[in-house]
């Protein structure tokens, strides 16, 4: 699989954002995260997430807010080579 197919886990929270009409500031309301962290994980930077444990469990919190599928997030989190990751402990 090409870079150029590869979905990235921000590409789909946006999508999924723009789908059902629901802003950064919605999505923070009710996923209780921090609006600021919610835009650097809609642009693949999970840097400042609190470690890797942290960001899976964000993508599966904002997955169930957006009604998307879980695996499918957690597998672009994975597989994205462009994904900015939390720094190994």
């Amino acid at each position: 699989m090409s870079d150029a197919t590869v979905v990235t886990p921000g590409a789909l929270i946006s999508d999924a954002l723009a789908r059902r009409g629901i802003t950064l500031d919605d999505l923070a309301q009710s996923t209780r995260l921090r609006r600021g962290l919610l835009e650097q994980m809609e642009s693949d930077d999970f840097a400042d997430t609190g470690g890797d444990m942290y960001a899976r469990g964000h993508l599966r919190v904002i997955a169930g807010v957006l009604d998307i599928d879980s695996d499918a997030l957690l597998a672009a989190y994975d597989e994205a080579p462009a994904v900015r990751r939390p720094p190994a402990p």
